[in-house]
């Protein structure tokens, strides 16, 4: 790290630990369905804001979660030095058939439940264990805590508790699965068609149940709020490690493209493939040299596919992706589907890298076009604008300079944790 980035982040903490001791401190209790990573992308914003909310306002956080056979030992490390973690309920979530079976079951039992709620049936109930939610129920009894802090996937065990409570959705999933159904065939399509009936009716009757729905998008809150009024959406963005996401000094491999996903799921694989069939094809006509490196865990068979292709790059899960987005030329986020907003283009933006990506892939981050990134929603335009920066080394520089102040401005994750515990006290505020 370079001596004044060095600089800003010790002023940065300074002022953080001078303004703690006038904050008032809360006891809070945080439910999560996996412990907390920086790695995973669905509970990295937990992961920071714990550590965030305990070190910059002193908050007395608890952790209750499942432990899985992909929790990292050093996370769980991590979290038990800066929370207070009850034992984790240790669960498989490896076996697609004993999930399926799982829900079923469940979904049975909790029938009556359910429909009390105004739920034909749960999708979510894969989630439920016994074991959990005795876990919930001890802690519950055992403190005072002042306010629930629950991913997505666990607010079904405190949708009736009258602590004063926030659900973390991120986006408006109901959306997301609807555009998969748009997007399928066959029996997909119908497999889809129910997942989308199921999260619209679970987070219809769910959400507002809670005294804070935390999106990250104003979209995403027009969505949930237009499926029911009575949510009530606080748009938050989510933040990046910008100590860890910084500029690195590592030479740029020319005319290398590099697009970071989960490359499982199907809206990745959706904008992985669109981007290779329909806009890399364009880009080789002017540049034919070019490299396109697909980089993230668990890569589908569509994916892998595409490897075959000697200008193709699959590199499946790394652990460090960092050395992957210095060295690439631009980085490519093509998104034709999806809903909230792209940590990967956080990320690359952090490490103050020249990014193409679509309208969709910049929703929700206060970017001008070609001042922070470059902007292009039809392949003719993508590939010239890609070209273009393949090109242009000042361009790229200017772009990535821009965007790295963007991010420590608006969406370190200092930022982020100040707008969360606002949310917290103006919740608290209200119960009195």
């Amino acid at each position: 790290m370079k001596s004044s980035n060095r600089l800003y982040v010790v002023i940065r903490r300074l002022n953080a630990l001078r303004t703690n001791f006038l904050r008032e401190t809360m006891k809070l209790l945080f439910l999560s369905h996996e412990i907390p990573s920086p790695a995973a992308s669905d509970t990295i914003s937990l992961y920071h804001l714990i550590g965030h909310l305990s070190a910059l306002y002193g908050h007395d956080i608890t952790l209750i979660s499942f432990m899985s056979d992909r929790t990292r030992g050093e996370d769980l490390e991590h979290l038990k030095n800066i929370c207070s973690v009850k034992n984790p309920i240790k669960i498989q979530w490896n076996s697609s058939k004993k999930l399926l079976f799982k829900a079923v079951k469940n979904s049975i039992l909790h029938l009556p439940k359910n429909l009390r709620r105004g739920l034909w049936i749960n999708e979510l109930d894969y989630y439920y264990d016994h074991r959990m939610n005795q876990a919930i129920k001890d802690g519950l009894k055992e403190n005072h805590f002042e306010l629930i802090f629950s991913t997505r996937q666990m607010a079904n065990y405190v949708v009736d508790v009258d602590t004063p409570k926030i659900v973390q959705p991120f986006d408006a999933m109901f959306e997301w699965h609807r555009q998969i159904l748009s997007n399928s065939r066959g029996l997909k399509r119908i497999l889809y068609g129910i997942r989308y009936a199921l999260n619209r009716s679970y987070e219809k009757h769910i959400y507002e149940k809670f005294d804070a729905c935390l999106v990250v998008t104003q979209l995403d809150k027009e969505l949930l709020e237009s499926l029911n009024p009575r949510i009530r959406c606080t748009v938050i963005p989510i933040g990046v490690d910008i100590d860890y996401f910084s500029p690195m000094d590592i030479a740029e491999e020319p005319a290398s493209l590099t697009f970071l996903a989960r490359l499982q799921y199907p809206v990745a694989i959706a904008n992985a493939v669109y981007f290779y069939n329909e806009v890399f094809p364009l880009i080789r006509l002017e540049s034919p040299n070019v490299k396109f490196y697909l980089v993230g865990r668990e890569p589908a068979r569509e994916i892998i596919d595409l490897s075959s292709d000697p200008s193709v790059r699959v590199t499946g899960y790394v652990k460090d992706v960092r050395p992957y987005l210095a060295k690439s030329t631009v980085v490519v986020s093509p998104e034709i589907l999806g809903t909230g907003m792209k940590y990967k283009v956080l990320e690359a933006m952090s490490m103050g890298k020249a990014v193409v990506t679509t309208s969709l892939g910049a929703q929700g981050i206060a970017v001008r076009n070609r001042e922070h990134l470059v902007i292009a929603d039809t392949s003719h335009e993508f590939a010239r604008e890609t070209v273009s920066l393949l090109t242009d080394r000042r361009m790229r520089t200017t772009l990535g300079a821009n965007a790295r102040k963007l991010v420590e401005e608006q969406y370190s994750w200092e930022v982020v944790t100040k707008a969360v515990n606002a949310s917290i006290t103006n919740i608290l505020s209200e119960h009195g």
